[in-house]
């Protein structure tokens, strides 16, 4: 380790190495907001789907976040719209 930095010390001075530092601060925090939106926007699909489709939104997104949300998106996609007086359950 300690041979590295003295490789990176005769290459960069310590003002290169602290912009690079920098940089690399800043890279890691915009992948880990895009990895939490992306994280957050499929329980978002869910909501939406239930919500626009008259289904229990609480119950829809719950599922999706215990069990594949990918799967719920195609669960809600093929019951479609909830037809009055209809309950959520689902019956085999």
């Amino acid at each position: 380790m300690n041979e590295l930095l003295m490789i990176l010390g005769s290459v960069f001075t310590a003002e290169d190495l602290e912009i690079i530092g920098g940089l690399i601060g800043i890279y890691v925090l915009v992948f880990l907001f895009a990895g939490l939106y992306l994280f957050f926007i499929r329980f978002y699909i869910a909501y939406r789907m239930a919500q626009n489709r008259h289904r229990n939104v609480l119950l829809w997104v719950l599922l999706s976040i215990f069990v594949s949300p990918i799967g719920v998106w195609i669960v809600l996609a093929a019951l479609g719209e909830k037809k009055p007086g209809e309950d959520d359950s689902i019956h085999l």
